[in-house]
């Protein structure tokens, strides 16, 4: 057992246990979502004692410098003193401006902040409401924007999704915390040719990406892959469509895992099959000489998808420093994995 001291009050951890562990298994009320360091939900302040290697992995060197870590990611050592981080510190208020639901599962939220912030799609935030919950969402518009946008889907068991979905009303106040992540366009990246490969409510932010990479006036071709279980949960096949029509090298394809056969009219750009597979099928990687590719891929949604689509990719011929990730780790309160 290793003693270690959390907002004055001792708890003794066990070999295997972070600082979170230890938290949880004693009761104590405390923020976490992803327990992966990734989410920054869990972060907390270091008082004094020694820190174990990785304890601030991930952080900006503004917080490593504030002395914060994630609880998830540290390992108490013997007299190590913790304390809680106050909202103030790390988070601005903010109110929900419009509430937009986009399908049967999805709202699309704007969020007027009470300070401007510097964001992009694909970056993510959190968000805390009135008894402290707090969970991760990405941001799904580009910086150009007066609001924030996100895509949420309401979640099985899911206590922030379906409150954001069923009860918050326009004008409720939130905090928000970020943005964190890197998954975002480049002006770099102006002649690259770009696939945005998505899951469920992964749609927001490719679908971001895609536009701020077309206001930069983006060379390169882009196509855009969003995958579902059916027709229904393609949530922005028409705006897409549009997309096509007013872009010629931006190109959208649906990709389901079930066709439904009682459809009168079949809807256009939508195929069954692996967006994966689909998006090499379609657009093969290309390698330039002195295997200098052009080809870049982000990926965003579940954790699985998100793995299953860098080992994909990878082995087509993606090198690794030109895949982007968002991947949408959350506390799954399920006994059984979600799907598409």
């Amino acid at each position: 057992m290793t003693r270690f001291y959390f907002d004055g009050q001792g708890f003794d951890a066990q070999s295997d246990e972070t600082v979170l562990d230890t938290l949880i298994r004693e009761g104590h009320q405390v923020n976490y979502s992803c327990k992966k360091g990734s989410c920054k939900t869990c972060l907390v302040k270091h008082v004094d004692g020694k820190l174990s290697t990785g304890s601030q992995r991930g952080l900006t060197l503004t917080l490593k410098r504030d002395h914060y870590l994630c609880a998830c990611q540290c390992k108490p050592t013997s007299g190590l003193k913790l304390k809680s981080v106050l909202a103030q510190d790390l988070f601005i208020s903010a109110q929900i401006h419009s509430k937009q639901y986009l399908s049967d599962s999805v709202v699309k939220l704007k969020l007027k902040l009470s300070e401007t912030i510097n964001h992009c799609a694909g970056q993510y935030i959190n968000l805390r409401r009135f008894d402290g919950l707090t969970r991760s969402y990405a941001i799904t518009n580009d910086p150009f924007g007066e609001f924030i946008e996100l895509h949420v889907k309401r979640k099985y068991n899911g206590q922030f999704s379906d409150w954001l979905f069923n009860h918050a009303s326009v004008g409720e106040g939130l905090l928000l915390q970020g943005p964190w992540g890197h998954c975002c366009y480049s002006k770099a990246y102006i002649e690259d040719d770009i696939s945005l490969i998505a899951c469920g409510t992964g749609l927001g932010p490719v679908y971001g990406i895609a536009l701020d990479a077309l206001k930069s006036g983006h060379r390169g071709k882009i196509n855009l892959y969003h995958g579902a279980r059916n027709h229904a949960d393609l949530y922005q096949h028409s705006s897409l469509l549009q997309l096509m029509l007013e872009h010629r090298n931006f190109t959208y394809h649906g990709c389901v895992s079930t066709l439904q056969k009682n459809d009168a009219q079949p809807m256009s750009r939508v195929q069954q099959g692996d967006p994966f597979d689909i998006a090499m099928m379609h657009f093969p990687v290309k390698t330039l000489s002195g295997n200098k590719s052009r080809h870049r891929v982000y990926l965003c949604g579940e954790p699985d998808f998100v793995m299953r689509g860098q080992a994909s990719v990878f082995l087509n011929g993606v090198p690794l420093n030109r895949i982007h990730v968002l991947s949408f780790d959350y506390k799954d309160l399920r006994s059984m994995s979600r799907s598409l």
